[in-house]
């Protein structure tokens, strides 16, 4: 790998560090199932980054499928739909923020597979050692204390952490696809709001789940007009 390809790949780790970092604050704050919808709004950056940067073109049925997703956005984010819970805004609107942030990291995801400087695994082998260098630098600079023997024995941090590697891969090597567009994809990955909302329901017991799942609805609906 080139300096450049070093540098850029650190760039998008960076973007990540930072994301994640708003959206673990985000995810303690709102519930999970409407955390889950929220963060579907990564498909109108995505869509926004691609067209700019990567001169994607927004076809007929993109259009209308962007439009379901925005429909289904706003529905969920109005106070009527949520009524019966207690959170504040400014974490939906962390929660955009940081939409946005992972959409711009899909961009350089695209750029640096266009390359053909580095392969899927080189990509995922450096993101995840300077992401991990990053919280390295975090924990160490806030003085926050890590308890090493607690995190080895929790069996949650294995399960997320394969999770994450093999979610990862997978992207990465769509991606390395000349055919694949970050536009179609950013809107394919929104499905897994499904998962977001059954874990509101039946494990975290959360209200309005049903109102959510309809709004999920019309997005799913818009990204399959979108890639059908």
């Amino acid at each position: 790998m080139t300096p450049k390809m070093f540098l850029l790949v650190a760039v998008k780790s960076f973007i990540i560090f930072v994301a994640w970092m708003g959206a673990f604050v985000s995810v303690k704050k709102l519930p999970v199932s409407l955390y889950g919808v929220v963060d579907m709004s990564r498909v109108l950056f995505s869509t926004l980054f691609g067209v700019i940067f990567l001169h994607e073109a927004l076809t007929v049925k993109g259009t209308v499928g962007l439009l379901f997703v925005v429909a289904g956005l706003y529905l969920v984010n109005r106070k009527k739909g949520n009524r019966a819970e207690d959170y504040s805004y400014k974490y939906v609107w962390i929660t955009i923020g940081t939409c946005a942030l992972n959409a711009m990291s899909a961009i350089f995801d695209k750029y640096l597979m266009s390359t053909g400087e580095i392969t899927s695994s080189q990509l995922q082998f450096w993101f995840m050692l300077f992401l991990s260098v990053f919280y390295l630098m975090y924990i160490l600079l806030s003085g926050r204390k890590l308890d090493i023997k607690t995190c080895v024995k929790h069996p949650g941090i294995y399960m997320l952490s394969l999770l994450l590697v093999v979610g990862d891969k997978l992207l990465f090597i769509a991606n390395a696809d000349p055919a694949s567009k970050v536009t179609v994809m950013t809107l394919i990955k929104q499905s897994a709001v499904l998962v977001t909302i059954a874990a509101g329901r039946f494990v975290y017991k959360e209200k309005n789940v049903a109102y959510k799942a309809m709004c999920a609805g019309i997005i799913i609906c818009g990204i399959l007009i979108a890639i059908m």
